[in-house]
């Protein structure tokens, strides 16, 4: 309704009936309240659930990342420990003993690099799954919190619906202004 029209309504209302007014504009208060309510858990939903698939997708990326990276080093490492072992065998005899335990040595120091790197990558995996289950879990509980706000401002909103009904006068109809402004679940009769 135009807000002009209204207010020449209410002008044209005698006093002892313009208490219908209010009822309808607590009714339109909390209609508004309630479809902001939905509107802000839809909205928390829909972020949580955005930032969840952005998470497991880094989480994801990361992992391949890292898991190609420790690929690469583990490669480089095998194709550096046979190119020393090569060098190794075509080296001078009378060299021999003490360049084949400079190639093990060094090969033992590649692998070790190698695996240490590979575990650094592995917990990184690990610590970047860890952060992601502690930012679904903070997600989650934002969304109990505002559902449980929503839940409150529900509450409230019919607590001031319950003294509004016990201001104004009675109604013919046996039904409260609190039942009225009751949302209407799905499957029950308008």
């Amino acid at each position: 309704m135009d807000e002009g029209v209204r207010n020449d309504d209410e002008a044209r209302v005698e006093p002892s009936t313009g208490y219908g007014v209010f009822g309808e504009r607590v009714a339109g208060v909390l209609e508004a309240a309630e479809h902001a309510a939905k509107k802000i858990v839809e909205d928390a939903r829909r972020e949580a659930s955005e930032l969840e698939r952005l998470a497991a997708i880094e989480a994801e990326r990361l992992k391949q990342e890292l898991t190609g990276e420790a690929r690469k080093l583990r490669s480089e490492a095998e194709e550096y420990a046979r190119d020393m072992r090569l060098a190794v065998e075509a080296y001078a005899t009378q060299h021999r003993r003490q360049a084949e335990e400079e190639g093990r040595k060094i090969v033992a120091e590649a692998e070790r690099q190698s695996s240490s790197k590979r575990q650094a990558a592995e917990e990184l995996v690990r610590e970047t799954e860890a952060d992601l289950r502690r930012r679904q879990e903070q997600l989650r509980a934002e969304v109990r919190m505002l559902e449980q706000r929503r839940r409150e401002t529900i509450e409230r909103l019919r607590e001031v619906a319950a003294l509004v009904q016990d201001v104004l006068p009675s109604r013919e109809r046996a039904e409260s202004l609190a039942e009225e402004l009751k949302p209407e679940r799905p499957g029950r009769p308008a």
